[in-house]
Parts: structure tokens; sequence; C-alpha cells
């Protein structure tokens, strides 16, 4: 047995105690799970072929952010405006037409530049067409009506790259703190993942579950994992950045890794139930796979594969298979088996790791590998991403709107990270705020423990956060988001079952809370107050007990509630005007995330 969360030594009683639960008699375990507790040695494990050349790494010392485009710049015009949106990045970058100047939006302050790569300064005033952009610009609008007041007086460096590239902020000179036992030294004044090894006076940098080296933080970078210190091996599990071990080949988080990489997740699945539908940008358009027979469908988001005269659909982990690429589609028995030669260099390598396992007249048996989610075996580790570059998919003037797809699986400028005690693998974009802060982050994260996936965007800098982001399993799902300042931090979510809910708390403290679920109850809290309805019938927990209460012990407890939550918005408020000198100075701006919406 081995506890990776726990401090080096103290596992002894956990084991003892696992070993008091575990039951007498004989058990009935799936293959899967005894797979689990295997070594990786001892289990023959898929090697990708995955590039290792070093992507573009930029290095700032002060505030900067990273503007990443897919290529050049793909723009689309705003109707009712002098404007045009840069379409294949996921900032909110326009082009004023008359005058050739660059907009982009940086939380709330605005930069102009005269070139799409040339030097962003800060503005403090925008065109009035900002002022007229539709809804779905609300954010970018709303900036516009603020920009004086936002404008920034220490704006960050933009950095742009037209390919996915990395980019490491170190506030100032690198400042080292040595690893004990060993010549490492980690770079504690950065959000990297920063070392410094004595021996070889290099620096290392783990990017997507690769490393790559350079004797200055100046490059040049150089791939590095295959050839890391042995020192790298001694870093102490309980150390702040012990993760990186499980992307140190030889070490034992790493065998954990691809253990779980290697375990497939599955389902059977109802024929009867089992649904899918395709929407394309226009008539179907496909594209070859070279070294193969097989060609895909380029302008969809689902992966469509034409296989002589059928079409094959990978969705959500399952296959379906159809006669033309509009369907309609059926679940598969089985699939062609050269798709499973489809090269790394494709868009579609990840459905390679997909699979039908059995099926009866009533039910499909089909699981996937980490591989689906793009988290690869290679060099004795876990990556994320092929490390090929995919050019994404673009349509103006084919549908309602512009079309805009990215690849599935982007490799750098993702973050990637595997943590050996969770077992679960993430990814977020990052930049860094104007303060210094940690700016903004796209977030993706797989859990191989629960076969989750979730998605999201965080912001944070040292005045306020926000985020929002989802989880899902299949067809289930929740998503949510929070925003938080120095007044408290307030939450809310929803799932696909139907369920919802909302809570706060404030900076003294006071909390409150409510949620309504699928069935109808009704959850609500304020100041530690929770309630349910169970058949009509109301409880308040006290204490941890359930408690009966009637409707007019309930509608007290409202009103107090909202007395109080009264009462302290009119303290604020007044607060506001003596702080201020008068009325409307204390406005109070909404928060939203960064990332909403439109973009991937």
């Amino acid at each position: 047995m081995r506890f990776p969360s726990a401090q080096r030594g103290s596992s002894d009683p956990w084991v003892a105690l696992t070993k008091q639960l575990l039951p007498s008699d004989a058990l009935v375990v799936s293959l899967d799970r005894l797979i689990a507790f295997v070594r990786a040695s001892e289990v023959p494990g898929r090697e990708a072929r995955v590039t290792t050349d070093p992507p573009p790494i930029f290095v700032s010392t002060q505030p900067a952010v990273l503007v990443i485009l897919d290529g050049d710049p793909v723009m689309t015009d705003i109707p009712n405006t002098g404007l045009s949106r840069v379409l294949n990045t996921n900032w909110d970058l326009f082009l004023e037409r008359n005058s050739r100047l660059y907009y982009l939006l940086n939380d709330k302050s605005w930069l102009v530049s005269s070139s799409v790569d040339g030097s962003f300064k800060a503005t403090a005033a925008v065109p009035t067409d900002f002022r007229r952009l539709p809804e779905e610009y609300k954010e970018a609008r709303e900036a516009a009506l603020t920009a004086a007041l936002a404008a920034s007086s220490n704006p960050p460096r933009v950095i742009v790259s037209h390919k996915p590239a990395e980019l490491i902020v170190v506030r100032g000179a690198p400042e080292l703190h040595a690893i004990p036992g060993t010549q490492l030294s980690l770079v504690t004044n950065t959000g990297s993942d920063l070392f410094f090894h004595a021996a070889d006076r290099s620096y290392y940098f783990l990017a997507s579950g690769r490393w790559f080296a350079a004797a200055s933080l100046a490059g040049p970078w150089k791939y590095a994992t295959k050839s890391l210190p042995a020192d790298f091996r001694q870093i102490p599990p309980d150390h702040q950045k012990a993760r990186v071990l499980a992307a140190v080949p030889g070490t034992r988080e790493a065998e954990d890794a691809i253990l779980l990489a290697a375990i497939p997740r599955t389902a059977a699945i109802n024929r009867k139930d089992a649904k899918a539908d395709v929407q394309y940008a226009g008539e179907p358009q496909f594209a070859p796979i070279p070294g193969t027979s097989i060609t895909y469908a380029r302008n969809t988001q689902n992966d469509v594969l034409r296989v002589g005269d059928h079409y094959y659909l990978c969705l959500q982990g399952v296959w379906f298979v159809a006669a033309d690429p509009k369907g309609p589609w059926l679940v598969a028995d089985r699939v062609p088996a050269e798709i499973y030669s489809i090269p790394e260099n494709s868009p579609k390598y990840n459905v390679t790791y997909v699979r039908i396992y059995d099926s009866t007249p009533s039910t499909i048996v089909v699981g996937y590998t980490l591989g689906y989610y793009g988290a690869y075996v290679s060099g004795g580790v876990v990556v994320w991403g092929t490390g090929y570059y995919y050019p994404p998919y673009v349509a103006i003037g084919v549908a309602t709107a512009p079309v805009y797809w990215g690849a599935c699986c982007y490799t750098y400028g993702a973050s990637a990270w595997y943590n050996p005690a969770t077992g679960v693998y993430a990814r977020g974009s990052a930049a860094y705020g104007p303060y210094g802060g940690y700016g903004a982050a796209a977030v993706r994260t797989y859990n191989p423990n629960t076969g989750t996936y979730s998605a999201g965007y965080r912001a944070t800098n040292p005045y306020a956060s926000w985020g929002q982001g989802v989880v899902g399993n299949g067809s289930n799902w929740a998503q949510g988001g929070y925003q938080s300042t120095s007044r408290g931090t307030l939450a809310a979510g929803q799932t696909s079952k139907g369920g919802a809910g909302v809570a706060f708390e404030g900076a003294g403290g006071n909390a409150g809370y409510a949620a309504r679920s699928a069935s109808g109850d009704i959850y609500a809290g304020a100041n530690g107050n929770v309630y349910k309805r169970d058949n009509g019938q109301w409880y308040q927990n006290q204490n941890g007990t359930w408690n009966t209460m009637d409707g007019s012990q309930l509608d007290a407890q409202r009103q107090q509630a909202a007395a109080r939550d009264h009462g302290a918005r009119n303290a604020e408020a007044a607060g506001k005007w003596r702080a201020k000198g008068g009325p409307g100075q204390g406005r109070s701006v909404e928060q939203r995330p960064r990332f909403q919406g439109r973009h991937r």
C-alpha cells in the first residue's frame, strides 16, 4: 500500500487501518482495478511518437501577458461599427479599421498598438464604436465606458506568438531556494516550474510534461527529459514542487502516471438510448489523413472519419457509424482497424485511444484511455499533447456567424501537469497581471480516478479574482462561477440533473447560501441557518440534527436575514459616500470571467 499524499514515514497507521477494514471473505475485483497495483515495468505501455522540439519560450522579468494567435490574424467585421475582431485568439483583440490600430483588452484596461506584433501601450480612450458593440461583446463594451478610469499606469508587457508558446515571468532577478540533499534550487519568484542545477549551471523548465534546459534564461532551450540530472529524482515528496516528480523518468510517481494512463474507462452503452448529431459549417468537407486511406471532416468540431463507404463518429468516447456524413448515426459494433494507424501528426490521433470491447444485442461496451484527452506516454513519463501544431479551421460567411475551431489538444501555452497525490491531470494557459499577480488561465482537467473532465477559466490579481468552469462525465455535467473582491466571495452553479445553488461569504465572516435540487427540495442558509423540505415538511439543521419547523418560523428567519442584509448594504453605501465625498463615487463594476462564451 502507498499513500502519496502522506508525509514520508507517516503512512504506517493508514496501512494498519486499511488492513483492518479489508473484508476477510473472497472478493471479485475488476481487472482494471488490479492493473492499478501492477508496477509500470510489468505493463506494456503504449508509447506515442510525440515531438520534443522546444516551443517558443519567452522570459520576462516584468509583468507580462502572452497572447497566442493560431497563425496570422483572422479578422471578422463587427456589424454597425468600424471594428473588426481577431477570431483566432482567446483574447479580446480588435482592429479599428480607419486608424489601423489594434486594441487589446487586459482585465478592465485597454492597450493599443499600430501592429498586432508591435509594442502595446496603455490608453485611456478607445473609439466610440466600442460603445456600440453587440451583446456578444458586452465585457469589451462595458470596459470602453470606463477606459479612462481603468487605464493602467503600469501596463504589462504584451508578447504575441503566432503558435503555441510558453511564458516564464520572473519578478526581477531569479531568487534561488536550495532543495535539501540535492544540487537543485527552485526559482521562487515565478509561478513556473523552474529550477537551477548548480553542477551543470543550467536552468530546467517543465512544460506540458516535458523538460527543457538552457544555460541562461535567454536560451536557447533544448529538450532535456531524457538527460535530467539524477538530483531531480531526489526531490523530497513533501516539497512544494513535488508534483514534478511525475515528470521525472524512473520515479514511482512517473510509474503511477503511466499506469493511470493505461487503464481504460469503460461503459456499457444502451443501443436504443445512444444518440448522436453532427453540425457542419455548410456542407461536409473532408481532408485526407497522410499515410492512410482515411479522410476526416474539417468543418465540424466532431470527430468524423470516412473509411471506404462508411462514416465513423467518435463522440464522448463512443463510436457511431452511418452511411451518410449527416447521419442517422447508430452505435458501432466495430470500427476498421486502419483507424488505429492514424499518426500523431493528425488532429484526429486522439480517437485511436477509444476502443469497442464487447457488444450484445442491447448494449455496447466501450472505453478510452487518457490519450483520448491528450495525455500520452513518451520517454518514461506522461506528457500533455503530441507537440504537433494543428492549424485551426476558419469559415467566415458560411454559417450565421463566423466559425473558428482550434485543435482538440494544444500542447504548449497550457502549463499542463499531473498531480501524483490526487491522480489529476490539469492544464491552464497562464498570463501574469500588471501587478505581478496570477493573471488568467484557461483550464482543462481530467481525473482518471472518477472518469471526469473539467474545463474553465480563472483570473486573479491582488484586488479581485473571478472564474467559471464546467466538469463532466459523459452526459452528466455541472457548471459554475465565482467572484471574489474585498467585499467577499459570491459563487453559483447548476447541474445537468436540474440542481442549482448560490453561496456568499462576506469579508466580515457573514455567509449564506441557497440551493435547489432536481426534485424541487429547497435548501437555504443565512448566517449558518440551514433548511430543507421533505414531503412538504420544513426542517432546520441545528447542531447536526434536522428539527421540524412550521412556515411561520421559516418566514421569520427569512425576514431577519433580509433585514440584516438591507442594513449591511445601507451601511456600506453610507460608508462609500463618506469616503468618496458624494453619490456614485463608490460605484461597483461587475467582474466577469474574462474568457466567457465565445472563446475556446
